[in-house]
């Protein structure tokens, strides 16, 4: 208990050391038109520039871009996926700096460009002047004024941006941006919570000790406790996913179903994780010691923070974590819209780890039965 906060903490400092050389996926329409603005978006380091045939849903899942942008005449139209506010806002504020400059830039050259017209006009007006005076046969001493004519400087054609959102819109509030991620960490951590503190209950009680002197085999003890409180996990999973989408409001692009199916996998991987922990725990206080170190990195590595901003080997350590593919999945289907054919391999990666959990319960219950 006193090492746990200083892990944790060590691990959040780490986490938050967000690298210089982030940058950000967006794609440029092959119809856009203003190659000055496409140019001087290539220039920024916080910018990916990529060349796309459209700015589809599609095409901006597949490309995994943080925006499309096409450039037509004056007017700039960008598509955010909006699946993380962080990055649709640094996006906006990069993109109105870039046409602000190059605004400035048109504005610049038409004063140049006017100022260069006068005095060439006024210059030719002179040259007329004197040459008449010569063939008159006049001895001019000074240039003569050639009037006070106003000089209006025409005003470049302003450029627009117009935007458009994939998920949400551009009041996304907290909560809509981080609905995939709470969702999945409340359904994981009660079910793994309820579901250990029984179990370490029913050890303790000396129930499992009567089972593991039973001819009953250890897989069979293990695959009685996942269907019982498997049960239980699902009734709680299903609770919190319909109070989240038609009370809460949470938005749902894709199906609903794949919702379901992808926090009920990472229930069942919640229970065979406690019913592993709750072999080693003693009693339900040691077991609840086990939190921080068991659920705390979890949490940390799911997406709650942007695995993307991450040094490259915390990155690797978020990729042995179900947490971080769950909510990959779920954020696919909730915010892009994406179906079975783009989330099959987190559900796979899912199966597995549930299927490996359900090894080591067997092998844990093996050492309970010797001692």
């Amino acid at each position: 208990m006193f090492i746990a906060p200083l892990i944790i903490l060590t691990l959040l400092y780490f986490l938050l050391q967000i690298p210089s050389n982030v940058t950000y996926r967006v794609g440029i329409d092959n119809r856009s038109s203003s190659t000055a603005l496409v140019n001087q978006l290539k220039k920024s380091d916080k910018l990916e520039i990529i060349q796309i045939d459209n700015n589809q849903r599609n095409t901006i899942n597949k490309k995994n871009l943080a925006a499309a942008i096409v450039i037509t005449d004056n007017k700039v139209d960008v598509t955010y996926a909006n699946t993380d506010n962080s990055k649709t806002q640094v996006v906006t504020s990069l993109l109105a700096m870039t046409v602000q400059e190059i605004q400035g830039k048109k504005t610049q050259a038409t004063i140049e460009d006017t100022i260069k017209s006068v005095i060439a006009s006024s210059e030719a007006a002179v040259k007329s002047v004197s040459e008449a005076a010569v063939k008159s046969g006049v001895k001019i001493e000074q240039v003569p004024n050639t009037g006070g004519t106003t000089v209006t400087i025409p005003k470049p054609a302003t450029v627009s941006i117009s935007s458009h959102y994939l998920y949400g819109n551009s009041k996304l509030n907290p909560f809509s941006s981080l609905a995939p991620v709470l969702v999945v960490v409340f359904v994981f951590f009660f079910v793994f919570l309820i579901s250990g503190i029984s179990l370490v209950g029913e050890r303790s009680s000396g129930t499992l000790t009567r089972q593991l002197v039973t001819p009953v085999k250890r897989s069979e003890i293990v695959l009685g406790y996942t269907v019982a409180y498997g049960l239980l996990a699902i009734a709680q999973t299903l609770i919190i996913l319909f109070f989240v989408r038609y009370v809460l409001g949470m938005e749902v692009i894709g199906n609903f179903i794949w919702v379901i199916v992808i926090n009920l996998i990472l229930a069942i991987i919640a229970l065979m994780f406690s019913l592993l922990l709750s072999a080693v725990a003693k009693n339900e206080f040691q077991f609840i010691q086990f939190i921080p170190i068991a659920l705390v990195p979890q949490v940390l590595f799911s997406g709650l923070i942007n695995v993307d901003t991450m040094e490259k080997p915390l990155q690797w350590i978020a990729h042995i974590m179900p947490l971080y593919y769950g909510i990959d999945a779920l954020t696919k289907v909730v915010k892009q819209g994406m179906g079975f054919t783009d989330i099959w391999f987190n559900l796979l990666i899912l199966v597995l780890i549930a299927v490996i959990l359900y090894g080591l319960n067997v092998i844990a219950l093996k050492e309970l039965r010797r001692t």
